[in-house]
């Protein structure tokens, strides 16, 4: 199981992979903060399936609040276990 900070310097390298400037901030908004596009989401999720094993919809991403860093981490760091 991946600790907080794995999860998220593994979500900061997913970033970076995809060419984004990323340096995390509390409270950062992936889309904002990040440069996501639409486009960008169907691959930032399907990357983050390849490095967790674990599926997000977009629907779900959108409706719990996904699009800031630290609820993402929280996700995916809780859906580990």
């Amino acid at each position: 199981m991946k600790s907080k900070d794995e999860v998220r310097d593994t979500l900061l390298g997913i970033l970076r992979d995809m060419d984004k400037d990323c340096e995390y901030k509390a409270g950062a908004d992936i889309f904002e903060d990040f440069g996501l596009d639409s486009l960008d989401q169907i691959e930032f999720l399907f990357n983050i399936e390849q490095a967790f094993g674990t599926k997000i919809e977009d629907e779900t991403f959108e409706e719990q609040g996904l699009r800031q860093f630290d609820q993402l981490v929280e996700h995916l760091h809780a859906a580990q276990g």
